[in-house]
């Protein structure tokens, strides 16, 4: 299986609405390999990286290209990388209420 055969909701399909939707998400995705991988377990253990980082430098810390980061961010169904961003600053927020 190649890095382009990964199973994820795409485009035309509601993004996750929460951290744990995207875990779920990330779960249930078959094949996930590479600089895809990369970047959803950077995405889960540095939520801080994510919340307020931008794409390139979440890219630069994950090790991999910006194309990669948005490319998964597009698969997840998310138009704008700010959307995924949102996701953790709300989870954030949660945390400190």
């Amino acid at each position: 299986m190649d890095q382009q055969s990964f199973v994820l909701p795409g485009r035309g399909v509601k993004p996750p609405a929460s951290v744990p939707e995207l875990k779920e998400a990330f779960r249930l995705a078959r094949g996930l390999k590479g600089g895809r991988l990369e970047v959803a377990k950077f995405a889960l253990s540095h939520p801080y990286d994510i919340a307020f980082a931008s794409a390139r430098e979440v890219a630069e810390r994950a090790g991999v290209s910006t194309t990669t980061v948005m490319r998964l961010i597009s698969d997840l169904g998310f138009e704008k990388y700010a959307a995924f961003q949102q996701l953790f600053r709300e989870e954030l927020r949660r945390g400190r209420q």
